[in-house]
C-alpha cells in the first residue's frame, strides 16, 4: 500500500477524503475517522455527506462538494500525526502498545484524583473568577413557575444549577490553558480566543408530555363529574373542561447544550450531552470549535469582500463603458457636423460666386448676398484647424491619455435586474 504523506495541502487532502471514505483514510493515518474529521473541519476542507458512498457503489450520481479558497496561510498546510510507515514492524507494535498504555494510564487519571484534584475539578464556594458573578446569580435566582433560573445566557431548570457552574468552572479553567477565557460582558457569557470572541448560551432541553392525574386530581375529578351528572338531570348543562388537571406537563429532561452565537453554515454550532457523552467531557472541542468558526467567518467575510470588490470594479467598468458609447456619438456627431458645414460653405461660394457675375440684381438680392458673405465668413471661421481642435478639446472628444480606457475591453452586460 503507498505510503501516505503526513504533510498536506488543503487540495491534496480534499482529494483523499473524495476518493476513500474516511474511516478507511483514518485507518491508514493511523488516527480515528472523528479525529480525521476534525482535521478536515478546521482546515475548511469539506468531507462527503451520509450515504455518498453508498451512491457510489450503487453506481449512481453523488455531487461533489468543491474546495472553496481561503486566504488565511494557517489552513494551507496540514500535519496528520507523525509517520511511522518507514519503522519496523517491531517498533511499529511498541509504539502501539505504548499508545494504549497511556490511553489506559490518561483514563485512569480522569477516574483517580491528581495532586488532591479530579480532572473536572468542582468549584465549590470559589468558582473560577471569570463566571464568579454569573455562578452566584445562578445560584441566588428565584425559579419560575416551570422551575427555571436565569443567568447571562444560561437557561436551566433549579436541579441543574450547581452542575452548570461546574460546567462553566471547568470551561474557564479549560480555556485560560489554551490561552483563551471565559468573560461575562453586557449581561452575556463570551468566549474569547485569539482569534476573536463569541456569545455562548447553555441551555437545558425541555419536553411536553401527557400530564398523568394524582389520586386526588382523581378524586376531584370524580366528584366533578358526580356533580355535572346532578345538574345535567335537572336541565342545567355545561360544556367546559371538567379535568382539574392540565393536559401537558413541561418536563425539563437534564440535557444541557452549549451553543455559540457565532453561525457558519456546515459548521457544528451546539454542543449537547448524549448518550455517549456528556457536556463536562467536551470542553476541550467546543473551545477549539471557536476558533474554527471564527476562521470560517473571517474567510466568508473575505470573499464577500472579494465578490463585493469585483462588482464594484465591474460598475465601474460598465459606468466608463457607458460614457464611451456616449463619447462616440459626440464625436460622430461633431464629424458630421464639420462635414455638413464644409458642404454649405461650398454651396455658399458657389452661390455668391454666381450672384455677384449678374449686372443687375434687385435689391432684396443684394441684402441676401450680404447676408449669405457673413454666414461664409462665420462658417470659414468656425472650421478653421485651430477652431476645430479648440472645439475637441472643450468637448474632450479624443484625450491623450484615454481616462475612459478599459485595458480590458468592453464588461459583459447586465443579465437581470441584480447583476452589477
Amino acid at each position: 500500500m503507498e505510503e501516505l504523506k503526513r504533510v498536506l495541502s488543503r487540495e491534496e487532502l480534499h482529494a483523499l477524503v473524495w476518493s476513500t471514505p474516511i474511516l478507511k483514510l483514518a485507518e491508514r493515518f493511523g488516527i480515528s475517522d472523528r479525529g480525521l474529521g476534525k482535521i478536515c473541519a478546521k482546515h475548511l476542507v469539506p468531507t462527503p455527506p451520509r450515504g455518498y458512498w453508498a451512491k457510489i457503489e450503487a453506481g449512481q450520481p453523488a455531487k461533489k462538494t468543491p474546495l472553496r479558497k481561503v486566504a488565511n496561510p494557517s489552513l494551507h498546510t496540514i500535519h496528520i500525526g507523525s509517520s511511522t510507515a518507514r519503522l519496523s514492524d517491531t517498533v511499529r507494535v511498541a509504539l502501539a502498545a505504548a499508545k494504549s498504555e497511556n490511553v489506559a494510564k490518561k483514563r485512569e487519571e480522569k477516574r483517580s484524583p491528581v495532586n488532591g484534584q479530579t480532572t473536572f475539578q468542582s468549584p465549590g464556594d470559589n468558582p473560577h473568577p471569570s463566571i464568579a458573578a454569573a455562578a452566584k446569580m445562578l445560584r441566588k435566582a428565584k425559579p419560575d413557575s416551570e422551575g427555571l433560573v436565569s443567568a447571562h445566557g444560561v437557561t436551566v431548570h433549579e436541579r441543574s444549577r450547581e452542575r452548570v457552574v461546574a460546567i462553566l468552572h471547568n470551561l474557564a479553567l479549560t480555556a485560560t490553558a489554551k490561552s483563551a477565557k471565559v468573560e461575562v460582558r453586557n449581561e452575556s457569557l463570551h468566549l474569547i480566543s485569539e482569534m476573536g470572541s463569541s456569545k455562548f448560551t447553555l441551555t437545558e432541553e425541555k419536553r411536553r408530555q401527557k400530564h398523568i392525574p394524582t389520586a386526588e386530581e382523581q378524586a376531584e375529578y370524580e366528584r366533578l363529574l358526580a356533580k355535572r351528572k346532578k345538574n345535567s338531570r335537572i336541565g342545567e348543562w355545561f360544556f367546559d373542561r371538567l379535568e382539574p388537571w392540565p393536559e401537558f406537563d413541561i418536563v425539563y429532561t437534564g440535557k444541557l447544550t452549549l451553543t455559540i452565537a457565532l453561525w457558519v453554515n456546515g459548521l457544528r454550532q451546539s454542543w449537547s450531552d448524549g448518550k455517549l457523552q456528556r457536556i463536562e467531557t467536551i470542553l476541550d472541542a467546543f473551545i477549539d470549535n471557536l476558533d474554527v468558526i471564527l476562521a470560517a467567518r473571517a474567510e466568508n467575510a473575505r470573499i464577500h469582500e472579494e465578490a463585493e470588490r469585483r462588482r464594484e470594479e465591474l460598475r465601474r467598468r460598465r459606468e466608463l463603458a457607458t460614457l464611451r458609447t456616449e463619447r462616440e456619438e459626440n464625436r460622430l456627431k461633431f464629424l458630421r457636423w464639420v462635414a455638413d458645414t464644409r458642404i454649405e460653405i461650398d454651396e455658399l461660394r458657389k452661390t455668391i460666386k454666381a450672384a455677384t457675375g449678374d449686372e443687375i440684381y434687385l435689391e432684396e438680392n443684394k441684402r441676401m448676398i450680404t447676408w449669405a458673405q457673413k454666414r461664409l465668413g462665420d462658417l470659414e471661421a468656425l472650421t478653421t484647424s485651430a477652431s476645430i481642435q479648440a472645439e475637441i478639446r472643450r468637448q474632450n472628444l479624443f484625450p491623450d491619455p484615454d481616462d475612459l480606457f478599459d485595458p480590458e475591453g468592453d464588461p459583459p452586460p447586465k443579465q437581470n435586474y441584480w447583476d452589477d
